[in-house]
Parts: structure tokens; sequence; C-alpha cells
């Protein structure tokens, strides 16, 4: 997959498959030959009703901290028995210490497998209440008849039609996962000339939310989130660059997983997620902002932004880099080639305005 790359949550996508756009078909639904005759206004039956599901049987955490009790009581009872048959020092701290490793190791796992059910049942528990709302919406929509006659009528019909779906569409991102507050993460150096035009064309714009991650201590700085209040619908916008600027240390590569986790985890909280690279963002900052209009327009129907950003040209797509290409782009200092151009070209503007 190249960049620019657009990842969609599944509620969206099932979304879009079950309400395309009124005369337009949506990109991010799965086409198919009946989806494509169909219109907002008509009623879509759901194969089956969503079930309820069912809580995971897990430990108390009370029960958890037998496993200490356990461990305390057997440490009391190795001591005991290596002073009866006359171990040495060092061999009761061994014994003691391959016993606790043991302990631990066991509690660790049980945690870690406690922890796995109840966050996938949380995430059930969110993908039942989507479908509920669906399911709702699709009773209320199947019972509207609207009328068209003439191109006057059309049109207004087409309106209306937008205004339902991005309202039940709103209440479906009721669910989001919304941020925690502003990162303290150091942010890259393409990122504030990134913001003014990102601010420019969109409304709520905001760099470095901070996102908590379930069942850990460390969090996600997203680089910016853009929302669009009458969908209700959030975007994820990340610049993806080769390598560190001080460490030089490859990142964003695509033969590492350590962006798929990240990006799976925004798609679970309900976030469309946009991520370009830095050179994208450097040397062509309005297309990458008409990119992000463009996907606006195709889930939620507002041409409102594309509008505005109709004669910036579409972004070219780049080949994504591997661990060895990082590597060898850091060591020509590959980055230097577009932001030192990009600093010269913002310093003779600023001169040509005085």
């Amino acid at each position: 997959m190249n960049y620019p790359i657009i990842l969609y949550p599944k509620v969206i996508r099932q979304f879009c498959h079950q309400y395309p756009l009124p005369e337009v078909t949506s990109s991010c639904a799965t086409s198919s030959p009946i989806q494509e005759t169909q219109q907002f206004g008509q009623a879509v039956v759901l194969s089956q009703p969503p079930q309820p599901p069912q809580p995971p049987v897990v430990l108390p955490v009370k029960l958890l901290w037998l496993i200490w009790v356990f461990w305390l009581y057997g440490a009391i009872a190795l001591g005991l028995l290596t002073i009866a048959w006359g171990w040495l020092w060092w061999e009761l701290l061994l014994v003691v210490t391959a016993y606790s490793c043991l302990i631990g190791a066991a509690y660790s796992y049980v945690f870690g497998c406690r922890q796995k059910l109840l966050s996938r049942y949380k995430q059930q528990v969110i993908e039942y209440n989507q479908q509920e709302i669906l399911s709702k919406r699709q009773q209320e929509v199947s019972s509207l008849k609207l009328e068209k006659k003439g191109l006057q009528t059309v049109s207004k019909s087409v309106t209306n039609d937008l205004q339902y779906r991005n309202r039940f569409l709103k209440e479906l991102m009721s669910l989001r996962v919304s941020s925690t507050g502003i990162s303290q993460a150091r942010q890259g150096v393409s990122e504030e000339k990134f913001l003014l035009s990102l601010q420019r064309y969109f409304e709520g714009v905001v760099q470095a939310a901070e996102f908590e991650i379930p069942s850990s201590r460390r969090s996600y700085s997203a680089d910016f989130i853009v929302m669009h209040t009458p969908s209700g619908i959030g975007i994820d916008v990340e610049i993806d660059e080769p390598y560190a600027g001080k460490s030089k240390k490859p990142t964003h590569c695509c033969d590492v997983d350590r962006d798929l986790r990240r990006n799976q985890l925004f798609l679970e909280w309900n976030w469309i997620v946009v991520r370009f690279t830095e050179k994208q963002v450097v040397q062509a900052p309005l297309s990458c902002c008409k990119f992000i209009a463009l996907a606006i327009a195709e889930v939620t129907g507002d041409r409102s932004f594309l509008e505005q950003l109709k004669t910036e040209p579409d972004l070219l797509s780049v080949k994504p880099w591997t661990t060895r290409e990082a590597r060898a782009m850091a060591k020509s200092n590959y980055r230097l080639t577009y932001l030192l151009k990009s600093s010269a070209d913002s310093v003779c503007d600023r001169v040509s305005k005085f």
C-alpha cells in the first residue's frame, strides 16, 4: 500500500455499505450490483439481528492476589526445607529466586489473559451498540417516503437524505473513543507549517492529541486530528518520516509491524487513519489537505472542503520504505534535501512580503 494511506474503521465501512451516498457510490463502501442501485431512502435489511455479547468468565481481582499468598507460603516452606536439609545460603537464594520467577510468570500470564478477554468483551459491546443503532435507523429509514418530482425537488431530496444520513452517522460516532488531552511528546519539524494549512481549510483541528492505550501505562500521540462536526467522524492524520532526526534510527518501515498495532487500535476506536510521508506534507501540503477533504466527501457527502481545494493537484503516490532503505536515506541525509529547501522557501516568502 503506497502513501498516502487511508484506513476506514469497520463501523464506517459497514455504514457506507448499508447507506450509500444518494446518487453517489462511496469509495469506502464495498461495491456490489445491489448496493450500486440502492438509495439512502430505500430500506436495507440486515441478514441477522445483532446478538448481545456474552460476558467472559474471568477470575475476580481478589482471587488473583491468592497467587501471591501462595507464593509467600511457598517461599517460607522452601526456606524451612532448605534449612532442614542443610543447604547453603546461596543455594536457598537460587531456589527462592527460581520459585519467585515461576510464580511471577504465572501471575503475568493469568492477568494478561484476563485483560485480553475483558478488552475483547468491551470491543464486542461497542460493536453491538453500533449494530443496535444501525438496526434502529434502518427501521426509521424504511418508513421514509421521499417524493422526487422535478429537478428542484430531486436536489432538495438528496440534501434531506444527506442530512438524515449524517445525523445517523453522528449518533454512531458517539461511541468513538475521545482523546484524553494534549501529549507532551516532541513534535516533528514539518508539523508546524502543515498545521497552518489544516487550520486554513478545516475546523476542529487538534495537534498532538493523546490517547491512552488499554491495559498499558503508555499512550499514543496523534500528529493531528481533524473533526467533521456534522457527521461526527474523526480523522487521525499522521506524518511518517523515514528516520529520526538525531539518532538516525529507521522509523515507519513497511517491514516492521510497529505501526500496524497502532493503526488497528485507532480503527477499533472508530477513527479514520490517514498517513502521509513527511516529504508529501512539506512539498505539497495543500494536496494533502485535498486528500483529507476527499475522504470526508466520500464518507459524508460533504464536498464543501473539496470545492475549496479543487484547483490543487492530486497527491502523487509514494512507495513505503524498508528498514534497509531507511538506513541508506539516513546515511545520505535524505530528509535535508526537502527540509532545507522548504526552510529556504519560507525565508524567501517572508522577505518578499517586506
